[in-house]
Formats: structure tokens, C-alpha cells, sequence
């Protein structure tokens, strides 16, 4: 597979995450949200570089695919949390203690879990516990989170914001589009043993292209809630 799509990908989304953090920084350091979204833009997209590396020639073991995608799951895991804070501080929407408790619970497995194939089992994948679960019990919920959050503040809306409209809209499309590369990843990944997860993954040109499309949703989602954050102050 050509390498062009991961390329745009992981190249689009570090630009922007630098782009972000710069803006963050020469605003004072008092909006959370572009902070939280540029370390999301900056870890979400790392796990193509072994795909990345392969597709230009250079050999990478199976052992280092092991490796880099354990420790690539929890990454991607926690740029949705950040990108699901960062929803939370735009719209100033404050969790009830029990649902910051519910969350937070759900976050600590969410570290056990990883952790635990990360630094105890070393990133061998022999089952399909990781791919799965991470897909399903961690990935699955947090998209879900940020479709509903977004959703229901559109609808709450009393007045018609064009850059509130086309921001959710571009971060509700990036999650779909989300859901349904979990789908992909769920589907193929049980056709073959759980250690081949990899393969088949970095042979789905369709996931690729599928991530470069929502990469420009979230960074047009981004932008769009940046200018309505400065120019009227949401």
C-alpha cells in the first residue's frame, strides 16, 4: 500500500497539534481545550509508523510490531479522552461528581488494561483480548461519549452559530468515521490469528483513507471552535 495516506494523516495532525499548542501558549496558557487538542492531534495518529516504515521499504520485525501497537493503543486511547476533555471545556459542560467518578473508574481499567499488556505480558499479542477490547470496551465508549456531548449541545442551541455548527459537526464526523474503522479493525481481525492483527490492519487500504478523512474533520472541527472560542467567546 502506498504510503500517502498515513503520511497525510500523522503529517496533518502534527502540524495542527503544533499549531494549537503555539496559539495556547501565545494566548496565555488559559484555554485548556486547544491544549488538550494539540497533545490529541500530536499521539492519535503515531501507530501508522511502523505501517509507514514497511511501505518504504524498511524492515520492521514482528516482535517491534508487537511492541510499538501495544504501547500505540493507550496512546490513541488517551488522545480520545484528551479530544473528549477538550469537548467537555468548550461547551464549559461540568460533570456530575458521580459521572466524573463513573469516568474516572472506567479510565483506571482502561490503564490496568493496557498497562497491564504493555509492561507484564511485554506488547506479545497471542489473543485477541487486546485488538478487541481496546476496540470495543475502551475505543467504542469514548467516541460514543463525544457523538453524544456534541450532539446534544447542537440541539440545545438556541441560536444558530455557524462556527459552533460546522466545529461539532467536523469532530461528530471524525468519530463515525472512528466507529466505523473499529468495525473494519473487529471484523478482519478475527478472520486471522490474533498475533497477524497487525497485518491485517496495515493491508486495509480502505482504514487509511478512512483515517486521512478524519483527520481533516477533526482539524477542520478544530479550527472551527477555535474561531468561535476567540471571536465569540462560545
Amino acid at each position: 500500500m502506498p504510503p500517502i495516506f498515513p503520511i497525510l494523516a500523522l503529517g496533518l495532525g502534527v502540524l495542527v497539534s503544533g499549531y494549537l499548542f503555539i496559539d495556547w501558549i501565545r494566548h496565555g496558557r488559559r484555554s485548556r481545550v486547544f491544549l488538550y487538542w494539540a497533545l490529541a492531534l500530536f499521539l492519535i495518529y503515531w501507530f501508522q509508523v511502523p505501517v509507514i516504515l514497511t511501505s518504504l521499504g524498511r524492515t520492521v520485525t514482528v516482535p517491534d510490531f508487537n511492541v510499538f501497537f501495544a504501547l500505540a493503543l493507550p496512546i490513541t486511547f488517551l488522545a480520545l479522552v484528551l479530544i473528549y476533555w477538550g469537548v467537555l471545556d468548550a461547551l464549559r459542560i461540568r460533570l456530575t461528581p458521580r459521572a466524573k467518578a463513573l469516568f474516572g473508574l472506567w479510565f483506571l481499567s482502561a490503564l490496568i488494561f493496557f498497562g497491564y499488556h504493555f509492561i507484564v505480558r511485554g506488547g506479545i499479542i497471542e489473543t485477541y483480548a487486546l485488538p478487541l477490547a481496546g476496540n470495543v470496551v475502551f475505543y467504542l465508549p469514548i467516541r460514543l461519549l463525544i457523538i453524544a456531548t456534541l450532539a446534544r449541545w447542537l440541539l440545545r442551541r438556541t441560536s444558530s452559530a455557524l462556527y459552533g455548527i460546522l466545529g461539532a459537526s467536523g469532530v461528530i464526523g471524525e468519530s463515525v468515521l472512528g466507529l466505523v474503522r473499529n468495525f473494519l479493525i473487529v471484523k478482519n481481525v478475527l478472520i486471522y490469528p490474533p498475533q497477524l492483527w497487525y497485518l491485517v490492519l496495515s493491508s486495509l487500504e480502505i482504514f487509511f483513507i478512512l483515517q486521512t478523512a478524519g483527520i481533516i474533520l477533526l482539524v477542520m472541527g478544530f479550527f472551527f471552535f477555535h474561531r468561535m472560542h476567540y471571536r465569540t467567546l462560545l
